[in-house]
């Protein structure tokens, strides 16, 4: 899970063409915008579960694992999960720019920018599709997620990576024809990059070492250290611990009254090194969280 992230843009959102307004997935409950919408364009991707999104002129989007949602700003809508005893895991990015509403013409929603926030006639319609290369669009949206969580002079690269998401998006959609083998070097870094990012989530409750992600993705371990950096701003390890910290936050929700050892033990981590940097990453230790069930608000 990608607990929720706002992006604090250092007053650059006149001057950046595409910008992040925030970030996150979580287990999804219902969201009611039916009176004036949300501000910014939103793209949802529907990890597991089934929902579905309402429109205020009566439409209905559903949305299940693999399918992805594009809403338009200001497009008033209710969204929802299809049962309360099934888990909706929903990711979400919101943005805006003045390349957005032509980036959206281009992925198919229709009249972006002439949108009337009090009469149905000309709001523009949102755009739900099943996208082949759904794990590609989860791992850039994680590495968006990543980049503002680092916090610091993150707009930049953060828009860059927008682009990156909404440009495979489209490439999800229509896809050009494939280049020749002969064209086309046989193991492109993206590629491998991502297939070790998927080995890593498919292995993250195994006491992981470097050498066996870097061998999974067919490289040497100080070339997919150097190639890690470059594509995601963090240490592979750096990743790692992350990606077992939100899903530790996602253990304790889901199983009330966990031990933190059967916790630490899941996640295939030491007792008191689980215990130490869970309390550096969220600044709670986590017995507290999981007495409380919060963690204390940033500074």
């Amino acid at each position: 899970m990608m607990p929720f992230l706002f992006a604090d843009n250092a007053n650059l959102e006149q001057r950046l063409p595409l910008y992040v307004r925030c970030v996150g997935s979580h287990e999804q409950r219902e969201i009611n915008r039916l009176g004036s919408g949300y501000p910014a364009h939103q793209l949802f991707l529907t990890r597991r579960g089934k929902g579905s999104f309402r429109i205020a002129d009566g439409q209905k989007y559903g949305l299940s694992a693999g399918m992805a949602l594009l809403m338009p700003a200001h497009t008033r809508h209710l969204y929802q999960p299809d049962s309360s005893e099934d888990t909706w895991n929903l990711g979400y990015i919101a943005f805006g720019g003045s390349a957005a509403d032509g980036l959206l013409s281009q992925m198919g929603v229709s009249n972006p920018s002439a949108v009337e926030k009090t009469s149905l006639p000309g709001e523009p319609e949102p755009v739900a599709v099943h996208t082949p290369n759904f794990e590609e669009l989860w791992l850039k949206l994680e590495g968006i997620w990543h980049t503002i969580k680092q916090g610091g002079e993150h707009a930049y690269e953060a828009s860059r990576r927008l682009y990156d998401l909404l440009v495979a998006w489209m490439e999800g959609q229509y896809p050009a024809a494939k280049p020749s083998k002969k064209n086309m070097p046989s193991d492109l870094p993206n590629s491998a990059l991502q297939a070790a990012v998927q080995w890593i989530h498919d292995h993250s409750t195994e006491r992981l070492l470097l050498s066996n992600v870097a061998k999974a993705a067919g490289y040497s371990v100080q070339h997919f250290h150097r190639l890690f950096v470059a594509g995601y701003g963090m240490t592979p390890q750096q990743y790692m611990l992350q990606l077992r910290m939100n899903r530790s936050l996602q253990i304790f929700k889901d199983h009330p009254g966990i031990t933190v050892d059967r916790v630490a033990e899941k996640l295939g981590m030491d007792t008191s090194y689980f215990i130490r940097m869970f309390k550096r990453t969220y600044g709670a230790t986590p017995k507290q969280y999981a007495l409380t069930g919060k963690l204390p608000k940033p500074m």
